[in-house]
């Protein structure tokens, strides 16, 4: 991208002292790259929802799912990284699978110390949590919650923040909490939404549990975390892998203010580009395998350029 400079005039050349030159000049240049620049903008609000093991035609059509389809932005070249879940979700944390094949509990060679969304925001000094339908207690270790570990509802595989030994733990909450965060405007800057192995369609042969009845869930939840993001937060929904049938090609919906209604990403799209995506959003450094990733960049509604000042009116209000 070529940034235009604008000309410097006489007055602020050469040494001149006049009070106004470095703010005017950095006025001048903010304004020229604002209206040139293009790629994510800033957030302050990005929630993060995971569904299981199912690809992108089989929920495209759920009537929920369709809805923040068309009030917000699909993703259709979207795909998992791997088989099984574990090494999927550390793929959406940590922007890489560290290793791991299985959904071995603890995951094989942790904790790890990899950089990791939770750390990431702690050094930039931003909020973050995790909200895990069925978790026991804060930051439990548990490898399963409410059933054996294939089939509990709460299961650590699709926890992978618990995998980590540089993050702060009391950040690991029960779902319950996520009301009482949003009831108190205190939704953190960003935060992992896992439903329970019935609500995300894990336990899809199970009555209650099925494709329908994860979009149900959907359509009943996630109102309240779209209305509490305000007009610089997003909301992504993705799917964790597909059901081992299409070339892991699941769904990505981005939906929010700042969010084209309609629009579809040209993208080829996995995990790493939206933990890149997310990093440009919220001001983090890239890290993992997503710093050879280009963030999504074609679903943004397009700001409004700002009108760089002239040389006249500045000096007119700098006299």
């Amino acid at each position: 991208m070529r940034v235009s400079h604008p000309r410097v005039p006489p007055s602020c050349r050469a040494g001149a002292r006049w009070a106004g030159c470095a703010g005017a000049a950095a006025a001048l240049a903010l304004g020229a790259l604002n209206a040139t620049a293009a790629g994510v903008p800033h957030l302050n609000h990005v929630v993060v929802v995971v569904m299981e093991n199912k690809s992108y035609d089989q929920v495209r059509t759920q009537p929920y799912v369709a809805s923040l389809i068309a009030s917000g932005a699909a993703v259709p070249h979207s795909h998992g990284v791997t088989h099984p879940s574990q090494p999927n979700y550390l793929a959406l944390w940590a922007a890489s699978t560290l290793g791991v094949t299985t959904n071995g509990c603890p995951a094989p060679s942790s904790p790890f110390t990899a950089e990791n969304f939770g750390h990431a925001c702690e050094a930039a000094g931003k909020s973050w949590r995790a909200y895990s339908e069925d978790l026991p207690a804060p930051g439990s270790t548990v490898c399963s919650y409410d059933g054996d570990i294939s089939t509990g509802l709460y299961t650590r595989k699709h926890a992978p923040w618990t995998q980590f030994g540089n993050l702060d733990h009391t950040n690991e909450r029960p779902y319950s909490d996520l009301a009482l965060d949003l009831a108190a405007g205190t939704l953190p800057a960003l935060a992992f939404i896992v439903p329970d192995n019935c609500h995300n369609t894990h336990n899809s042969g199970t009555p209650g549990c099925t494709v329908p009845d994860g979009d149900a869930w959907l359509a009943a939840n996630l109102p309240a975390m779209l209305g509490a993001l305000g007009p610089t937060g997003v909301l992504i929904l993705t799917w964790d892998e597909d059901d081992n049938s299409t070339d892991n090609h699941i769904l990505t919906v981005m939906v929010g203010a700042p969010v084209m209604p309609g629009a579809a990403s040209n993208a080829n799209v996995t995990h790493y580009t939206v933990v890149r995506t997310i990093c440009e959003a919220l001001g983090l450094p890239a890290f993992g395998l997503s710093a050879g990733e280009a963030p999504i960049t074609d679903v943004w509604v397009a700001p409004v350029p700002a009108r760089a000042p002239s040389w006249g009116r500045l000096k007119l209000h700098y006299r």
